[in-house]
């Protein structure tokens, strides 16, 4: 009798050690898993100050939830817009010209023409800074003691950060928790669309025409390409690069999608126009069958929520050419 109690002893604790092991896993597993204090997460309740890594890999630090914020780069004042931020930016390039209210902010000059006197007297508590900036500009309005977030999204998973990094030092991360999970979805939509798509065409994206300028990867714009559906005539070179003619040509494209105007904002066809009419590629598919596509070059150069919105407007034109 007394060895049977023993081991059935021997089993109850042999379970409960399993048990209390199962435990402990579990304990440890959901800490690892949860946001720590402090994380970008619950930064709503976070106190002030509060520090950031920027794209720079340079930390920013800031006391105290931004109320006078000035953008050096369209792209920013467009994230910052749709934060909610407006009645809090002072300050914006010339070139900053959506959404419509950004007309009406002061101005501190070009990309690499900022004025430090008017961003300085515009008195900001924080500025974002991009890389068409001119660094030494940067640097000495962060020697003034003005914070400075430097962002360079390379991709839309490096708007998404910018979002919630920008979101996170101006005390505005639930909506950008909401802005993400908004622009993930529709990202995601898009995708599966493009996924059942089984034709692949090829589309090459011009930025300019003299010389020809195009889109290869590592850029947005062929993100965007792939995403639809697509494929990008020009993944064999990195970033934006120069293609001659004639390299232009090998490439057969399918369709062609250029940017409107000059690159710039214009709503012209310039550099449509010059496809369309250049007698040396007269031959190619995409002119002789019309199948192409200009897309507002505001929208389609910049690192800002719009780009969503491209990624709509150019994928059911791409499985309809």
């Amino acid at each position: 009798m007394m060895k049977r109690k023993s081991e059935s002893d021997m089993r109850s604790n042999y379970r409960l050690k399993w048990l209390k092991a199962a435990i402990y896993c579990i304990i440890f597993i959901s800490l690892l898993c949860s946001p720590l204090s402090g994380t970008l997460q619950e930064g709503n309740s976070d106190p002030w100050p509060r520090t950031i890594q920027d794209d720079q890999q340079q930390s920013v630090l800031v006391s105290s939830e931004p109320q006078r914020i000035v953008s050096l780069a369209p792209s920013n004042t467009e994230v910052l817009f749709a934060l909610g931020l407006g009645d809090r930016i002072v300050g914006v390039t010339d070139f900053c010209n959506y959404p419509a209210e950004a007309l009406e902010k002061s101005k501190i000059g070009g990309f690499s023409t900022v004025s430090i006197e008017r961003v300085v007297a515009l008195h900001p508590d924080l500025v974002i800074a991009s890389p068409g900036n001119n660094q030494e500009a940067v640097d000495r309005i962060k020697d003034l003691g003005i914070p400075v977030y430097f962002a360079d999204a390379q991709n839309l998973a490096g708007i998404y950060a910018t979002f919630e990094k920008l979101g996170y030092i101006t005390g505005t991360s639930d909506k950008a928790s909401e802005i993400i999970a908004e622009l993930k979805a529709r990202e995601e939509k898009v995708r599966k669309e493009g996924e059942a798509f089984t034709k692949k065409p090829v589309i090459a994206h011009v930025i300019w025409y003299d010389p020809i300028y195009v889109s290869g990867k590592g850029t947005f714009q062929d993100e965007l390409i792939q995403i639809a559906g697509g494929v990008n005539a020009f993944s064999d070179k990195n970033s934006h690069a120069i293609a001659n003619i004639e390299e232009f040509i090998s490439k057969k494209p399918d369709i062609i999608m250029v940017n409107s105007g000059s690159g710039m904002g214009s709503d012209k066809t310039d550099i449509l126009d010059y496809f369309v009419n250049e007698p040396r590629l007269s031959g190619l598919s995409a002119i002789t069958s019309n199948k192409t596509i200009m897309v507002n070059s505001d929208i389609a150069d910049r690192a800002g929520p719009r780009l969503w919105d491209l990624l709509e407007e150019i994928a059911p034109k791409i499985r309809e050419l």
